[in-house]
């Protein structure tokens, strides 16, 4: 998770890993998909009320990977977000993920 404070708002992000079903896939991002599939998820949070979510689907084809997920993810959960303060956030996830160039 992370957590920004910034000024008088608190914004937190949220990580979740887990398999889902082609229903499940199917009705959050409208993808038609052939069986269960591995998924990474982000959920951000301004002041404690959703204002974004993201979700990456991994292809059966390619191995799972956590890291590349959550930046997929992170991407359309902050989408919402002014640039200054998506800017703010990959500064803090690239500093606490210990992301390297």
């Amino acid at each position: 998770m992370l957590k920004i404070v910034r000024d008088n708002d608190i914004i937190e992000i949220r990580f979740d890993h887990k398999t889902c079903d082609e229903y499940e896939i199917e009705n959050m991002t409208g993808m038609c998909v052939d069986g269960h599939r591995k998924c990474s998820f982000a959920t951000a949070k301004l002041n404690d009320k959703i204002v974004g979510r993201g979700i990456s689907v991994c292809h059966p084809d390619d191995n799972f990977c956590k890291s590349t997920g959550r930046k997929k993810a992170l991407v359309d959960a902050i989408f919402s977000f002014s640039k200054s303060i998506r800017k703010m956030i990959w500064e803090q996830y690239k500093i606490r993920c210990k992301f390297r160039k």
